[in-house]
């Protein structure tokens, strides 16, 4: 059995670290959103599929699939459709902290 737990809690702390650690390692004038894009990409909850699966499973997808659907994304494959729904669930999430960083700012 494997220690791997994740909620939408989890979630969000995730989306928090990826996005701190991509502005506190971004060089002046670097495209942060393509930083997220690649960040998430390469995740771990992403291009693994047993955690992508998790992930679908025990957190709120709902922004993920609606960024799959409006991508027009489809696919054949149970483990292609949920990395495409883990990937764009986490990438919702670090763009909505970022949002929240900068209208703080």
């Amino acid at each position: 059995m494997s220690d791997f737990v994740i909620n939408d809690y989890f979630l969000h702390q995730e989306a928090r670290a990826i996005v701190d650690e991509i502005l506190s390692q971004a060089d002046e004038g670097q495209d942060i959103e393509e930083l997220i894009w690649q960040a998430v990409d390469g995740h771990e909850w992403v291009i693994y599929t047993y955690k992508a699966l998790k992930l679908c499973a025990e957190c709120n997808t709902t922004d993920g699939e609606a960024m799959l659907e409006d991508a027009g994304q489809n696919f054949t494959s149970l483990s292609d459709h949920v990395t495409a729904v883990a990937y764009w669930t986490l990438y919702v999430a670090c763009r909505d902290y970022l949002n929240e960083l900068e209208e703080a700012a």
